[in-house]
């Protein structure tokens, strides 16, 4: 497995990573069930372009994925003081790849910040945790979803 910086031909692949994952983890994760449908929506190919989800998928600066035979296996984008998305899909969980993602960033967002905060699904919070993300609240309502925001003071 090799991670790589983001490209445009990974555009939909990376859409589906985080739409089929978040479907199956995270779809009883809402205050509002329309919220989720809107999530959903918003990564699906079938209902945006690749033109569109390029666009969107181009608003952070950090985005790594992660990649096996040929076929993108799990991602990470955000800003440096946000992890916006980690997903792996749902066939290679437990392998280490996530925290590889996480590592990866890490690296990269402490040449310009001391600490990443993220917005995390309940399903992945313990996740971070063991990569040394703290609670910092209790569940909150994020645009209808539940999310346990985080954070975590790099060294």
């Amino acid at each position: 497995m090799r991670i790589r910086k983001f490209q445009r031909k990974d555009t939909i692949a990376v859409a589906l990573i985080i739409r089929n994952t978040f479907k199956k983890f995270n779809s009883k994760e809402y205050f509002k069930k329309d919220a989720l449908k809107t999530y959903l929506n918003h990564y699906d190919p079938k209902l945006n372009s690749e033109e569109k989800l390029y666009s969107n998928f181009q608003r952070t600066s950090i985005f790594y994925v992660a990649e096996e035979n040929n076929q993108i296996v799990g991602l990470i984008r955000g800003i440096p003081e946000r992890i916006v998305n980690l997903f792996v899909d749902k066939n290679q969980h437990k392998k280490g790849i996530g925290k590889k993602l996480v590592l990866k960033f890490e690296n990269e967002a402490k040449k310009y910040v001391d600490k990443i905060n993220i917005r995390s699904s309940l399903y992945a919070s313990s996740f971070y945790e063991k990569m040394g993300y703290k609670k910092t609240t209790g569940i909150r309502n994020f645009r209808g979803l539940k999310v346990s925001p985080m954070k975590k003071v790099l060294n």
